[in-house]
C-alpha cells in the first residue's frame, strides 16, 4: 500500500513536471540545465538571500569548497555571461531541477526540485506582464482553478528607507513588521525612529496596501512619496493595466507589502497561490542587476515552482497532454491588445507563440510562422508565403491547413 502511494505520488510528480514544461515552451521557452556543484564562492560572493549555513558544503580533490546547488537563476546567469560573448536582445530558457538546502528540519528533504523561467530582456511591464501570465497559465494548467498572483515591487521598501540611517537590525525588524502584517507593532517601532512624517505615513499603510489593484492604486494616490517611489508605482500600474488585457483580472492582488525574498531582486516580484494550500507554490521577479557582478549588462526577470507544493496541493486531477509548433507575433503599439488576444487563443491550442512589440523588420528565424499586426493590416508570413487575414479564423484555417489541428487528450 505505502509503495503504491509513493508511486502514485512519483507518477503525479512526472505529470506536472510534463505539464508546465510544455506550457513554458508555448511561451517560445527552451531548457537548460546547470551544474549539481558549484564553487562555494559563486554564492557567496553574490548579493543573495540564500543563508550560507543552509548550503550544502563538500570539498574537492584539490581542496576546493563547492556547494550542492542551493538556486538556479545565479550559475544560470553566470553560465550566460560566460557562453556569450555577443549577447542576443532577448533569451528564454527553463528548467527542472534539485536544489539543496539544509532545512534543520525534521522530515524536511534538503532536495527540492524546481521548474522555473529565466527571461533575459530589457525591463518592460510588457515583458513583465507576460512573465506574470505564464505563471498564472503554468499553475492553471495543472489543475487548479483558483489561483491568486500576489504581485508587488522590491524597489519600494528600498526606495522608502534609502534616506533612513537605520541599522541592519532595525531595517530587519522593520521588514519582519510589514510581512507579518502588524499594523499595531509598525507605529511604535518607527516612532522609535528620526523619520520624516511623510515617509513614516507611507511605511505604517504598506500592510493596507493590500488587495484589489484598483483599491491600492487609489489608497497610493493619497500618500507623499518620492519622485523614485512614484517611478516604482507607476511601473506597477503600468504592467498590471497590461496583465488585465490578458484577462487575468480576478486573479491578481497587489501586495506592497510584499518584501523582497532573494537579495537579487530590483524590480516586480510576485508569488503564486492556489486552493486549499497554505503557502507560495511560486515565487519569482525581476533581477536586472544580478549579471552585472559578472561584468556583464543582462537584465532579467522568472520565477519557479516548486513541484514538491504542487504535489501537495493537487486534488485528483488530470493533465493535458499538449503539441506545439512556433509562432512570433510582433503588433504595432496600437494593436497590442490584438496581439494578446492572438497569441492567447493559440497558446490554449498548444501553439508555441512569442509575442513582441514591432520594431524595424519583423524577422524571427525560430519561428515557422510570423505574423505582423499592423495598423491597416494582419499578415501570416511562413517559408513559402506571406498573406492577409481578416480575423482569427481565417488566421488559424490558414495554419492548421498546413499543420493539422493540434491533438488534446485528458
Amino acid at each position: 500500500m505505502y509503495s503504491e502511494i509513493l508511486a502514485n505520488e512519483h507518477e503525479k510528480h512526472e505529470k506536472i513536471i510534463g505539464t508546465l514544461s510544455k506550457r513554458f515552451t508555448t511561451y517560445g521557452y527552451k531548457r537548460i540545465k546547470t551544474s549539481a556543484f558549484e564553487q562555494y564562492d559563486l554564492y557567496s560572493n553574490v548579493r543573495t538571500s540564500i543563508n550560507q549555513n543552509e548550503m550544502v558544503k563538500v570539498i574537492d580533490y584539490t581542496g576546493e569548497v563547492l556547494v550542492l546547488r542551493p538556486d538556479v537563476t545565479i550559475p544560470l546567469t553566470q553560465q550566460l555571461v560566460q557562453l556569450n560573448g555577443n549577447l542576443p536582445e532577448e533569451m528564454r530558457y527553463y528548467y527542472v531541477q534539485e536544489v539543496f538546502r539544509q532545512t534543520f528540519q525534521e522530515n524536511e528533504p534538503i532536495g527540492k526540485t524546481q521548474a522555473g523561467v529565466e527571461y533575459y530582456c530589457e525591463s518592460s511591464p510588457q515583458a513583465d506582464a507576460e512573465t506574470i501570465m505564464l505563471a498564472c497559465h503554468a499553475l492553471r494548467d495543472v489543475g487548479f482553478s483558483d489561483v491568486k498572483i500576489e504581485i508587488g515591487y522590491a524597489g519600494f521598501f528600498t526606495e522608502l528607507i534609502a534616506d533612513l540611517q537605520l541599522t541592519k537590525e532595525q531595517t530587519a525588524e522593520l521588514k519582519r513588521l510589514i510581512q507579518a502584517k502588524n499594523i499595531v507593532g509598525i507605529g511604535p517601532f518607527l516612532n522609535q525612529l528620526p523619520i520624516d512624517p511623510a515617509v513614516k505615513e507611507v511605511l505604517e499603510q504598506l500592510p493596507l496596501l493590500y488587495g484589489a489593484p484598483q483599491v491600492v492604486f487609489d489608497r497610493l494616490q493619497n500618500l507623499q512619496v518620492s519622485e523614485s517611489v512614484q517611478l516604482a508605482i507607476d511601473y506597477l500600474q503600468k504592467t498590471y493595466e497590461i496583465v488585465e488585457l490578458y484577462g487575468l483580472k480576478k486573479h491578481i492582488v497587489i501586495d506592497l507589502g510584499l518584501i523582497n525574498h532573494m537579495g537579487y531582486y530590483s524590480g516586480i516580484i510576485f508569488q503564486g497561490y492556489v486552493e486549499n494550500f497554505g503557502k507560495p507554490v511560486l515565487m519569482g521577479g525581476r533581477y536586472d542587476s544580478l549579471s552585472e557582478e559578472f561584468g556583464v549588462k543582462l537584465p532579467a526577470i522568472g520565477f519557479a515552482c516548486e513541484i514538491d507544493s504542487l504535489v501537495k496541493a493537487t486534488a485528483k486531477k488530470k493533465l493535458k497532454e499538449r503539441y506545439s509548433i512556433d509562432v512570433t507575433v510582433f503588433y504595432q503599439e496600437s494593436r497590442m491588445k490584438y496581439a494578446i488576444d492572438i497569441a492567447n487563443e493559440l497558446r490554449e491550442r498548444d501553439y508555441r507563440v512569442v509575442s513582441k512589440p514591432l520594431r524595424g523588420q519583423a524577422s524571427a528565424k525560430d519561428s515557422e510562422y510570423t505574423i505582423q499586426l499592423l495598423e491597416q493590416q494582419n499578415l501570416l508570413a511562413d517559408v513559402e508565403e506571406t498573406k492577409e487575414f481578416e480575423d482569427f479564423k481565417q488566421l488559424l484555417d490558414s495554419i492548421t491547413s498546413k499543420k493539422g489541428v493540434p491533438e488534446w487528450t485528458i
